[in-house]
Formats: structure tokens, sequence, C-alpha cells
């Protein structure tokens, strides 16, 4: 394309430019035409030879700050490569038409400038400054060793990795902030779900409709529903596919089923019956009883394969089509039924899943375990350490060979996704315990489940309602605001004259001096609006920034998923180019942003959306690390007409759909009303992508990317792209050849083979290229328009500054170091510049006008095309000799390989782990063994008439009977201790001998050794999923008062005080005088004495305990008989099973709800320290689990852990 084809208008406006690709290619072309001119100082109607020269464009590759410098150090060498005038070269006031575009520098011969990531960086700063000051004077500030404009750069060239304890703290702020925002959203987002999931076990809890013996061994009332669900849908729809069978005849229509199928669907219906029949008559079908069992799983699946065959049968009896189409669509149907029957299974199974989880992890929590707090500690430390590892993995995986990279990204998938379950299931826990546990908050202790979670609902549609429409907050809560500030304030500052940085006094109203030069100063100007960003205006180049458009879905099929992930969107002030050939022009009141905007949504590297590069692992990480770049853009254009639902969903409730789509890597592309925009890099990372678009005839690419082996990962990119979305064609010279064709006078730079990049030692190395765009038909016939492509990439060579040369000698990867590192220190961002400069220096017009294009329509003669560089060529570079500048190179990282010896001392590790567990479980046997052949000899000769039993043997027989069910006891020696049990028992029911002595021992006895024998199962925990703590009539006593409260009827909240059951719900005490009013007659059960089982969870409890176990057997000793105090968690942990779940308050469990009188009876003795004047928290009363025998005159009594002395009684 060359400017001299320009139409004859010159005002094109984002307001009258059509949405069209060729109405923006013919405005820029009489753009680049003005441009010239204005360069030139050439009149409307002047010609010049300058005008018909080919377009040349320079693109500015990505790699973070490493490209921004040597692209500065590019355009630095090109200005100060100044050409002759084609008059007097000395004249004060050159004529127009002796003057040339390149008299100022090289840079005025550059009509495209087209940036990516960090080239974009010094792109932008080029381009203010051009806007700011016109071509010269910026060429002229760029040229300059001592210009304020070069020194503002070497100063802020850091400024994106902030340095220094004030700008560390606004980076760690701001990341917290950022981290803070997206883990709130997903807390809301866990709420919901957690409602959800909770939402079984909530009903159960609040109507106990379900027989927990029945359902218990489901764990979750999910899991029988999904079961269910798949047995009732999937026989039927697989076997429906089965009996839907060609034909012999593709064309017959309406064919019936076969005797075959007859039979067999009147077998599965007699089969369905018979199994009916008798499940009715064991009575076993009681869905609310028994749950779900195989026998109803198998009945539920015969219907379904029973109604799955006639459905298929009658479709192809009575259907009119084909029979062959008529079986196509249906199984396609089948198949997809199928797949959304599977889909809800497992999501319903899922969520059973993580509500088994997550209470679990509650219950470990209630119950004091450590292990639990120790393993989320180690938790914190792998990723600490996988942190600090970050930088040393990311080398590792872009070294590792083919199959490494396959494994890696789904190794990093599974890794996320077990991140993302164990913070749902962090979440869920939290709301498990809220919802649920007895004792959380005081202000909640009486509020019943059900409105607590009515409480977290209520939240949720709060925040849903006042926040859900605010599309802006999905990039607010992200790291671009600060990313473009620094962008900002780092490079495009240096375009803003209220800086003062090209020199001259300020202007007025700014401020001073020192404030305008200080960085982190936000001063006005810094930044401009894109529509207004127009550097080709005051002659300089038109600015192409490219970005990503992320897509992995296709809104029309829900399949779509191609490689790329993602197409180019070019923004300019004209509009958006989106792709190989769509253009959306800008129309007043679009979202068109700022320059800084777009640069730093060119740069976003770090974001869930990463074109090719993006997987659900990738996203879920970036996302909750909170490392987001990426943005999102209104659509200027609705290009697809959405469905009512999702159309209502993006207009009212866009924040939590934008999050959603990042946490999940779904992009949709143009359509849906906002685009997520990332790393142009991640499309293509040379920016030579839209110069190829325009046909460009000479390009320059600055190819600054991280490839420290020479492999030309992103030229092979480019090549693939161009070939596939424009029709053209890229081959490469060797050296041998571009010798033979051009002279290339001067020794300055050399064009070498792809292969040759690595071991350059003579002078600086190019690539070079020739381009062939699509073929179209001329005058003479089908022909191909040639262009050129010219690639500088850095390397090394012998000539280079000394400086230059010892950096790389103490750096090995320099000048490929990672992209990561966006914190160059002084003399690691002066190697870059000077690198860049060398080359721009070298890259004078005399030199370039030898090659095709430069100043003529390209004519390649390329007879043998380079190859890029293999594996071979790899495997041969390292048989070379070293460069000179890397002789004196030592290693900087350290591989550390786990070899045979350390996985061997791995394997030793953990069978001396293993060999220790089995010698502790071997003593827990013997000691076991030990203590109950003590027992036994001690009381081989009890006789329950007259025992004689020391003290020390109870407490021995005591510890002997809280080991049944341990591990530690065998099964032999358990046998033993049921039998001593039963014995024991025998004796205790006997008379005592009528002597004085005997009378008092047996009394003595029945108190201690016999209530322990004849101990029953306890209720041994406040936290239970099938056993709650409250039932449905305290529940809705506890809802009523609540009620009353807070509409403040103060009168019927008295009433409801008074108590319409027995026993008020927690944290309500009996009221003040019912224990006085109660007679411990109540416990009394016929001749029998009620049994009082006293339960502590810590030793600290013991004093306090016994002494109120004395004061019940000093007064109701006769009434009440009141075993030995017995330590619920010492007990646990000696069977190793779960500490329990402490009760909050002191709390009676009656084995017989006839004993409510006696326990209410028995709460007048509890006092301190579990109720003090300043803490009155009351005595629950609870029954025990309607599936527990009942044991009448049995009451237990919990009390709650006491405080340790010196610590506060207060709640």
């Amino acid at each position: 394309m060359k400017p001299d084809d320009a139409p004859t208008s010159a005002t094109s406006t984002p307001s009258t430019l059509p949405d069209d690709w060729q109405a923006l290619h013919q405005a820029e072309r009489l753009a680049l035409q003005a441009r010239r001119r204005s360069a030139l100082g050439l009149a409307d109607d002047a010609d010049h030879p300058a005008l018909a020269l080919p377009t040349v464009g320079l693109a500015l590759s990505g790699g973070g700050v490493r490209s921004a410098t040597f692209a500065l150090g590019l355009l630095r060498g090109l200005a100060q490569n100044r050409g002759q005038q084609h008059g007097q070269p000395n004249s004060e006031r050159p004529d127009p038409a002796d003057r040339s575009l390149v008299a100022d520098g090289m840079l005025g011969r550059v009509d495209y400038l087209s940036t990516v990531s960090g080239g974009g960086y010094t792109g932008a700063m080029f381009g203010r400054l051009v806007q700011a000051f016109g071509l010269p004077q910026a060429q002229a500030l760029l040229a300059r060793s001592d210009s304020p404009v070069l020194q503002w750069l070497r100063r802020n060239g850091r400024y994106l990795s902030p340095a220094g304890s004030r700008d560390i703290g606004i980076a760690v702020v701001t990341y917290l902030r950022a981290w803070l925002a997206i883990h709130t959203e997903f807390m809301f987002a866990c709420m919901l779900l957690g409602l959800l999931v909770i939402a079984p076990h909530l009903a159960q809890h609040s109507t106990q409709l379900l027989d927990p013996q029945g359902w218990e061994r489901w764990f979750t009332p999910w899991w029988p529903v999904a079961l269910s669900l798949w047995a009732a849908t999937a026989p039927g729809l697989v076997a429906g596919y089965w009996a839907a069978r060609d034909s012999h005849d593709p064309n017959a229509r309406a064919v019936g089923p076969g005797w075959r199928d007859m039979v067999f669907v009147a077998a599965m219906a007699i089969a369905a019956w018979l199994l009916l029949r008798a499940l009715r008559s064991g009575d076993t079908v009681n869905p609310v009883h028994d749950a779900l069992d195989w026998a109803t799983a198998a009945l539920l699946a015969l219907l379904s394969i029973v109604v799955g065959q006639l459905f298929v049968q009658a479709r192809l009896a009575l259907g009119r089509e084909p029979h062959a189409l008529a079986v196509a669509r249906l199984r396609n149907q089948l198949t997809r039924w199928l797949k959304a029957a599977t889909l809800v299974v497992v999501a319903i199974g899922g969520m059973g899943a993580l509500d088994r989880a997550s209470w679990w992890v509650l219950e470990e929590l209630q119950s004091g375990n450590q292990w639990l707090w120790g393993g989320v500690g180690f938790g914190g430390l792998v990723v600490l350490v996988l942190r600090r590892l970050a930088q040393p993995l990311q080398q590792m995986a872009a070294e590792a060979g083919a199959r490494a990279r396959g494994w890696l990204p789904r190794l990093m998938d599974v890794g996320s996704l077990v991140g993302l379950l164990a913070l749902v299931t962090a979440w869920l826990v939290v709301l498990q315990w809220f919802v649920f546990a007895p004792d959380t908050f005081s202000a909640l202790r009486e509020v019943p489940a059900w409105m607590r979670a009515l409480l977290v609902g209520g939240l949720w549609l709060g925040w849903i309602v006042l926040t859900a429409g605010n599309a802006q907050m999905a990039n607010t809560s992200s790291l671009h605001s600060f990313y473009r500030a620094r962008l900002t304030r780092a490079y495009l500052a240096v375009g803003n004259p209220r800086r003062g940085l090209a020199g001259g006094p300020l202007p007025r109203g700014d401020g001073t001096r020192q404030a305008t030069h200080d960085v982190t100063s936000v001063v006005d100007g810094d930044d401009s609006a894109l529509d207004s960003y127009r550097p080709e205006t005051r002659g300089g180049p038109i600015h192409l920034v490219g970005t990503c458009l992320n897509q992995t879905r296709d809104d029309q099929s829900g399949l779509y998923n191609a490689d790329r992930k993602g197409t180019a969107v070019t923004a300019t002030w004209r509009g958006l180019e989106i792709g190989p050939a769509e253009f959306v022009a800008l129309q007043p009141g679009d979202d068109t942003g700022t320059l800084g905007r777009w640069i730093a949504v060119s740069g976003a590297a770090a974001s869930p959306g990463a074109g090719s590069y993006t997987s659900r692992g990738l996203a879920l990480l970036v996302y909750f690390l909170g490392v987001r770049l990426g943005h999102w853009v209104r659509a200027p254009r609705e290009s697809v007409q959405l469905r009512w639902l999702s159309r209502l969903a993006w207009r009212f409730a866009p924040k939590p759909l934008m999050l959603a789509s990042e946490a999940s890597a779904t992009f949709y592309g143009v359509e849906r009303p906002w685009w997520y925009l990332s790393d142009g890099g991640h499309f293509e990372n040379s920016g030579i992508y839209p110069l190829l678009k325009r046909e460009t005839d000479f390009m320059v690419l600055a190819d600054a990317s991280c490839d420290g082996d020479y492999s030309f990962g992103d030229i092979e990119n480019l090549v693939r792209k161009a070939r596939i979305d424009f029709g053209a064609e890229i081959d490469f010279y060797t050296r041998e050849e571009a010798q033979h064709l051009f002279s290339l006078a001067g020794s300055d730079l050399t064009v070498l083979s792809p292969e040759q990049m690595a071991d350059n030692h003579s002078s600086r190395g190019v690539l070079l290229a020739r381009v062939r765009y699509r073929e179209r038909v001329g005058p003479r016939g089908p022909w191909r328009p040639e262009a050129t492509l010219l690639v500088v990439k850095p390397n090394l060579h012998d000539a280079l500054d000394v400086d230059l040369l010892a950096y790389a000698r103490q750096h090995e990867r320099f000048p490929h170091e990672s992209t990561g590192d966006q914190s160059f220190d002084e003399a690691q961002w002066e190697s870059y510049h000077r690198l860049g400069e060398d080359f721009g220096r070298a890259l004078h017009d005399t030199w370039l006008a030898q090659l095709p294009g430069w100043r003529s329509p390209a004519r390649h003669g390329l007879r043998v095309a380079a190859r890029l560089r293999s594996a071979a060529d790899d495997a041969a570079a390292g048989a070379k000799a070293e460069p000179l500048w890397r002789r004196a190179a030592k290693a900087t990282a350290i591989t550390t390989t786990i070899g045979v010896g350390a996985s061997g001392t791995l394997l030793l590790s953990v069978w001396q782990v293993q060999e220790q567990l089995q010698r502790n479980r071997v003593d827990q046997q013997t000691e076991a063994r030990a203590l109950f052949t003590e027992v036994s000899k001690a009381l081989q000769d009890f006789n329950g008439r007259c025992p004689k039993v020391a003290e020390h043997v109870v407490t021995q027989a005591s510890l002997l009977f809280d080991l049944r069910g341990s591990p530690a006891m065998r099964p032999l020696e358990r046998a033993g201790v049921e039998r001593l049990a039963g014995r024991i028992a025998d004796e205790c029911r006997k008379d005592a001998d009528p002597s004085a002595d005997c009378v008092a021992a047996s009394q003595r006895l029945r108190n201690d050794l016999c209530a322990v024998v004849q101990k029953p199962p306890t209720e041994n925990t406040a936290f239970s999923y099938w056993h709650p703590g409250t039932s449905p009539d305290e529940q809705a006593v506890a809802a009523r008062r609540i009620w009353l409260a807070l509409t403040g009827r103060a009168s019927q909240l008295a009433s409801a005080a008074q108590g319409n059951l027995p026993v008020p719900p927690p944290p309500s005490a009996p009221q003040a005088d019912s224990p006085q009013r109660a007679s411990l007659g109540a416990c009394r059960q016929g001749d029998e004495r009620s049994t009082l089982y006293i339960e502590i969870y810590d030793e600290a409890s013991r004093e306090a305990a016994s002494a109120l176990r004395q004061a019940i057997q000093q007064e109701a000793d006769v009434l009440v008989q009141v075993a030995p105090i017995d330590n619920a968690a010492r007990n646990a942990e000696l069977r190793q099973q779960r500490r329990p779940v402490p009760w909050p308050v002191p709390t009676f469990v009656l084995h017989d709800p006839a004993s409510r009188e006696c326990a209410l009876a028995l709460s007048r003795f509890i006092g301190e320290p579990w109720v003090t004047p300043t803490r009155i928290d009351g005595v629950w009363i609870r029954e025990r689990r309607r599936s527990a025998v009942p044991r009448p005159g049995v009451i237990e009594l919990w009390l709650p852990p006491v405080l340790v002395a010196g610590q506060s009684a207060e709640p």
C-alpha cells in the first residue's frame, strides 16, 4: 500500500467513519499522505518524491520492561541517524522540495507504529512526545544523551515494580485491596452455593421428619436423591438408545416394534411388578424411614427401562419421517438427555460431597482436634514455598520438553481445582458453623438454624441488589488501575507539557517543578483520551495498539474452544479492529477510554483470560491470587441478539457474570455486551499482525521476547497466522542468499540465517524475510504483492561495549532474562537500552535503501528460504565453541534433582514412620492386656452381697471399661471385658447382706463400679448431623420469642417467656423458681433410684464437678445414684475416636422423657463456675435421640469446660 493512492477527502472522524474495514483503509491512506506532508512541510497541493515512497511499519514486540527498554534504545538510535537534505545541508531554511523524511532522524520514515505489551510502553511514550511537541522536537529529545526525557525514563524505568519502603507499601496495600475484593465476592458466591448445599440438612434439622436410623448410613440426603434420580432416568435412556435400531429399509416410515422388543418390555414390567409386591409385602417401601436401599433403586431402574423402551417404540411407530432420519434424531436426543441427567446427578452428588466434607471438617474443629490446624499451617507453608519457587518453576516449565509441556498445564488444572474445592469447603465450614453450631455468638445462641440461614440469605440478597449492577467493580477490584497508573506516570507522562521535560517554563498554575518531576505525583495531562491521541497529525506514525479479545466458548453451539481462544483487537482513535477483517468505528459516547488504559490492557499478561494460553487451572490460580490485569470493555456494538434471560442478566447483574467468567475461563468474545481484553501477546506477540493486515511494504520488527535459545516461537506463530488469516507467506533469507542478492555495503549489520543467531561473533545480526501477500488478479494475470520484513532481535557480538559484555558475562540469560523481572537496576536497564541503541544506530538510510521495499516496491529474488531453528540445530550449536563474551560466565541457577539416593531416603523415612506407628500400636495393646489381666484378678472374687473392692481397683476397672471399642484391645480381650462387665452387673443386682459394713460397702460400690458397668451409651456430642440438640417445637418457641422481641410486643414476649413448653430452648434457663417447685421426689422411679452420669471434657473441670456430685449425693443420695465423673474427651482419645463437641451450657440429656421433672429439680444444684451472677446462661434439658433404646431413670449431665484460673468469666 502506498500513500499516494489516497482519496481526495481529508476529514474522517469517528462519527463519520462507517463500520467497514475498507473505509478505515482509505482513511489511513489519507492520514499517511497528510503525515508525510506535515513532516516535509509541504502544502496540501504540493508534490514531492517522498510522497510516493513505500509504506514503512515499525513493530515493537511484547516482553515487559525488557522489551520497552530495548525498544527505547532502538528508537533513540534511529532518531540519531539523520539523513542528508537533497539541497544544501547547512541551509537555515531548506526548501521543502529538498527536504527528506529522514532529515531529523529515521523515525520520520515510519508510517505505522504497531506495539504489543511492553513495546507499547515505549511506543505510547514516543506518540505522546510527537503529539505534544511535533516529530522534529520529539526525535531531538530522544537523540540527545542529556535529554530530560531520557533522564526521566532512566530514573523511572523500574517504576512498574516499585523499590523503596513507600512504594512497596503502596503496592502491598493495593494488592491486598484487590485480593480482599475478589475473596469478598467469592464469599458471597459461596453463600448462595452453601445455602443450596445445606438445604436438605436444614430442612431435616428444622422438621426432623426423616428417621435418622434409616438415613444415617447415607451421611447426607443428597446422595440418595442423586442415586434415585440416576436410577429413574439413566437406565431408560440407555435402553431406549439400544431400542432405536436401524431398519433394512432406510426410507421406511412408522416402523413398529418387533416381537422381541415387546417380550423384553413385558419381562421388565413383570419383574418390576414382582419386586414391588415383594417390597410392599415386607413393608420395606418407606422412604421416610429407610431412605433409599438397593431394592428400591432396582425397582426405579426397572420402571425406567420400561418407560424408556415404550417411549422409543412409540416415537418410531408414530413418526412420519424416514426411519433412518428418525433413529438418528432420536439417538441424538437421547444422548443429550443422558448427558443432562448425568450432569445433574454429578452436581447433586458433588453437593452431597461438599455437605459431608464441610460438616466433617467442622466436627473436627468443634471437637478441638489440633491436627487440622496443623494441616492448615502446613498448607500455608507450602503456599509460601511455592510462591518463592514460582519463577524457578516457570523456568523449568519453559525449558521442559514437549511431553512435559503437555502434562504441566494438566497438573496446574488439577492443583487449581483442588485449591478451589478447598476454598469452597472452607467457606461452607463457616456457613455450617454459623447456621448449626449451638454456640456461635452469644446474641445468636437462641436463634434457630432456619432463622440464621434466612439471615445469611438476606445478606446475600442485599449484596446482590446493591452491587450486582456495578459492572465497573470487576475492573476496580483488579490490579489494572494500579498497573495503568504506574505505566502512565513512568512512560506516558513524558509527553505532558506540564511535566516540563522538554525544557522551558512550566505552564502557569501547575505547581512547583519539584512536584511535576515527582513520578509519584498525579499531574493533569499525564494521560490522554484515546479519541484525541493522533500523533500522525504532528508528523508521527499511526499508532496501532494490539490487544487480545478472549473467547473460549461459542454461544451458538456451546462447544467452541478453538486453539487460539481469542482474536486480535487493534485500537486506534478511529475505532477497534477485530480479527482479520472486522472494524467498529468509535462513535461519540462509546467507551473509548484513555491511551493509558489501552496500553495497560495491551500489557495485561497476568490475566485469567490469556488467549491461546488460557486454561481453567491458570485462570483459577490468577483469579484467587488476585493478580488480575485484564480489563472488561463495554462493546461498542451489539453483535448478537442474546436470549431474554441472558440479556436481562447482563443488563442488571453484569458484575457476577464477569467475575464468574474470569474464574471459570469462560469468555464469549464479541457475543456479549462486555468484552474481556488482555495482553496482545496472548494472540500475537510480535506486533507485525496489523501491519500484514495493511499490506505494509517494509516492516521492521524489534523482537525482544524472552527467547534465550532462539527458537523463534513468536515468529513461528506470526508465520502461521499470516498464512491462515491473510494468505501471506513469510520466507527468511539465509546468510549466503542475502550476501548473494544484496551488496549490503558496510559491516555494521549482518543478515544471518535463523539458526546462526545464537552464535553470532562478527557484528550485529538481523533476520531478513520476504513477505508475499495474498494472490490477486491484475492486468497481466495473477500476481502476489511482496514486502520486506527486517527482524532486529537482541543478540550479542564481539564488538559491543565493554560494560555491556561485562554484564553479559555476569548474567547468563542476558539479553533474554525473564519477563517476570519488572524491576531493572541501573546496569540491567542500561545494558538493554544500549543494546537497542547499538542496533538503531546501525539502521541508517543508506543500508536500508539496499533492501527491497524501502525506496521502491519490493521485488525479491529469493531462491532458497531458510528454516527456523530446530532441535537438531540446538544440539549442533551446543557442540560449537563458546562465544567470547560467554567464556567467563558462571551458571546462575542450581538444578536440584531427586535421584536414587533422595528417593531411597524418602522411602526409608516412610518406612520408619510406619514402623513407629506399628510399635505404638503394639505397646497400646500390651498395656491394655496388662490392665485387663490385673482387673480380672482383682475382681475374680467379687461378691455383690458384700463387696470388698479397693478404690484403685475401681479406678482401674473404670479405665478398662472405657477402653471398650478401642483399637488397643484385641477381639479376644474385648470379649473378656464384656463377660467381666456382665458378671459384675449380675452381682450388682443382688441385695446386700444386712450387716452395716456390707450395706455401706454395697451402697458405695453401686455409686461407683456398678454405675460404671451399667452405664449405657451416652449422647457424647452437642453437635450431630442427624440428631440436632433442639426439637422442632423448641425451635418454634424460640422463633416466636425472637419475632415478638423484634416487633416490640413486650406483653406477649413476657407470656412466651413463661414457657409454652416445660423447658425453654437455648439459651433460656429454667425459670428462677422452677427448680424450687420441682421436687426431688420425681427422681424416684418406682422402687429404683434415678442414675445421673456426670460428663466433663477436661480435667480442669473435675474439681468443680466433684463438688457438684458431692452436693447432690448429700441431699439426694436415696433418690439419685450419682456415677463417678467421666472425662468424655479422655475416653474418646483412649478409643482413638473424635473428641466430643462440648455443650455450650450445662445440659441434661434424658434417656426417658419421664425424667424431665427430676432433671429440673437437679438443675438447682448447678452453680459456679457454670452459672454466675455475670453469666447466667441457664441449663438446657434435652431428650436423647429417637433411635436410642430408652433407659428409665437414666440422666446424663454434660458440663462444659470451665475457664482456667485468671481468665474472665464474661461471655
